[in-house]
């Protein structure tokens, strides 16, 4: 690039690449071998082979040699905030919906009259559900989009501050925490939804 032949003999660079995987095992013995669909799964992922393979074409007069000890510590690193974070995840799901239940099952509780009343004048008791599961998933979905907000947000900090980069958001990330909001909504509903069940008018009313 500067015009001056023969001064350079190794550049080092530092990339955050994704784990190897057999498919970038198998590109890296012989990338011919590959699908079409699997090259550009290959090429357009952070392998590091995929890497190397593409300084290579920039650079026809040199060679790319991955550094593998560094970059298995890496991947290795990366995998293991994978995993946490997973956890966090399953931990953080778990709470909610513990969290859901006693909240759900306090409020059938307290409106127990209301429901009984309801009952009384001709409601069955797949009405009252749908009315209390309608209510509940108004309330989720809007804690959905101001979670989703707020994970953005820390998400970029985070990024900024321990990685030095910015975090891109996946576009399967919204159907993804919708699925997890109705299905933590649900499995979190399943004791008040037993109870709500269980009222019965006559009880209800008078006060047993």
């Amino acid at each position: 690039m500067t015009g001056l032949p023969n001064l350079v003999q190794r550049v080092e660079v530092s990339a955050l690449t994704t784990p190897e995987n057999d498919l970038a095992r198998r590109a890296a013995r012989s990338p011919g071998s590959l699908s079409a669909k699997e090259w550009e799964t290959w090429y357009c992922t952070a392998y590091i082979s995929a890497i190397a393979y593409q300084i290579e074409e920039v650079l026809t007069d040199a060679r790319a040699k991955p550094i593998l000890q560094v970059s298995e510590s890496e991947g290795a690193i990366l995998g293991k905030i994978e995993l946490l974070m997973l956890l966090l995840t399953v931990l953080s799901m778990a709470c909610s919906a513990l969290a859901l239940s006693n909240l759900v099952t306090a409020s059938v509780l307290e409106r127990s009259t209301e429901i009984g009343l309801l009952k009384a004048i001709g409601a069955t008791d797949l009405d009252v559900l749908l009315l209390v599961l309608a209510e509940l998933m108004v309330t989720s979905v809007a804690g959905a989009f101001a979670g989703y907000g707020l994970g953005i947000w820390f998400s970029k900090i985070i990024g900024e501050t321990v990685f030095g980069a910015a975090i891109s958001i996946s576009s399967t990330a919204i159907p993804l925490v919708a699925a997890m909001v109705v299905f933590v909504t649900v499995l979190g509903s399943l004791p008040a939804i037993k109870l709500l069940l269980s009222l019965r008018p006559t009880q209800v009313l008078h006060g047993r």
